[in-house]
């Protein structure tokens, strides 16, 4: 059997890996020759994952059995085109990929489905103050089109929208840009597996973010079970089911960003594939579900697909678990604890580090200027606070002046 992974960054690495560990031909697609998952693969085609016709003809140069993608948003809709142009599975239909990939078409079902969103408009080229109106200010302006945090903005003024709107369009094919009423908020954060239509939820988060709004939306950690699961747990199960519903979805990964505020719960964002906060490694650490191999036979429709696991209940979790995505202030690294040694500290089952001693690090745009991850887990809240606490004690970051300069979510009882 032949695989096509959509990507070869850390994001999709656990899917080459597992898929070479299930003795599958794995081609790893990704313009980025230096991509660390072409290491991994039994071949690389160096294509943009946007590009779905040259991948299209890539895969059938391949004959590829199965096409799939993880941790990222915009090559879902690629999966799905050349799967269903080459006659291959796919879980969800090129409309549905479609509509989970474009800002516009999915808040147009948000409001066809009376699903609960924040006020937006759609805007041009060569907008004028006066289009802007009717809009309520702070904002948030977006591209279209795009993911990892890229060319989104807190703004203030109308003046400052025109004033950005080159700087949003740059992250986008798409020469539009959407514009949101700003919505104080706690983000929360929706994983799951739909079956046969029939959605289970294995993991409900909070999605911690930067405070300042120049670094808006970029995530520090997400912290399991969220504080607010018990509380707005049967809404939130309630709501991702109406968006399963309304957009389709009927098989595979689903990842909603939803946000809790003042006048209620309201979606801001989904997506059709597994998250990209290591969800394929704590999803399967604390269900039993392993959701990237599912995903890997089900592009690939080798197995009838065990739903054993399908029964878990989310509500009744008593897991405690935080995935620290941690950060740096702009340096030159002299000194990091290896990964080896953060392994061995209490509560730590995963780490992974993108830098280096020696390496440039500069200031922070997106979450692609993350330093490392690390998942710690507890057998109670209080036992993974304190488990976080000795990570930090060890997990510096020093430049050439011996100062830490390591960012994270502020921790508790510090």
């Amino acid at each position: 059997m032949k695989l096509m992974c959509l990507g070869a960054s850390k994001a999709q690495l656990d899917c080459i890996k597992k898929a070479k560990e299930m003795g599958i031909f794995v081609i790893t697609c990704d313009y980025d020759k230096k991509a660390i998952g072409h290491a991994f693969s039994d071949a690389s085609v160096y294509i943009s994952t946007f590009d779905y016709k040259n991948v299209m003809v890539a895969g059938k140069s391949y004959a590829i059995d199965g096409i799939m993608t993880m941790g990222t948003d915009q090559p879902v809709y690629t999966a799905a085109y050349v799967a269903e142009h080459l006659g291959l599975p796919t879980m969800i239909s090129e409309e549905t990929a479609f509509s989970v990939t474009n800002k516009i078409r999915m808040k147009q079902i948000f409001m066809e489905s009376k699903i609960p969103t924040v006020d937006y408009r759609i805007y041009e080229k060569g907008i004028h103050e006066d289009d802007l109106d009717d809009l309520i200010y702070p904002v948030v302006v977006k591209p279209i089109d795009s993911q990892g945090q890229r060319g989104i903005y807190y703004l203030e003024s109308k003046h400052a929208v025109i004033d950005h709107y080159e700087k949003v369009v740059q992250h986008s094919r798409d020469s539009r840009i959407l514009v949101e009423t700003y919505y104080e908020h706690d983000e929360i954060t929706v994983s799951g597996w739909v079956y046969n239509n029939h959605l289970t939820v294995l993991s409900i988060t909070d999605r911690v973010t930067f405070k300042d709004k120049d670094r808006i939306g970029i995530c520090l950690s997400h912290e399991l079970p969220s504080k607010h699961m018990f509380t707005h747990g049967d809404k939130i199960l309630e709501l991702s089911i109406q968006i399963v519903t309304a957009f389709n979805i009927h098989n595979g990964p689903i990842y909603f960003q939803l946000m809790l505020g003042a006048k209620g719960l309201y979606v801001n964002e989904i997506a059709c594939r597994i998250g990209g906060a290591y969800e394929g490694s704590f999803i399967p650490h604390i269900t039993g579900f392993d959701i990237v191999k599912v995903q890997i036979e089900q592009s690939l429709n080798q197995d009838k697909m065990d739903t054993k696991h399908l029964k878990y209940q989310v509500l009744m979790n008593k897991a405690f678990l935080s995935v620290q995505l941690f950060f740096c202030k702009p340096c030159i690294i002299h000194y990091m604890p290896s990964e080896k040694e953060i392994m061995e500290l209490e509560g730590v089952f995963e780490v992974g580090f993108n830098f280096k001693s020696g390496d440039q690090v500069y200031q922070i745009e997106n979450a692609t200027a993350r330093i490392g991850y690390v998942i710690v887990e507890g057998a109670s809240k209080e036992e993974l606070e304190k488990n976080l606490i000795k990570l930090y004690e060890q997990l510096t970051i020093l430049d050439e002046n011996g100062m830490n300069q390591i960012i994270h979510r502020k921790l508790k009882g510090c």
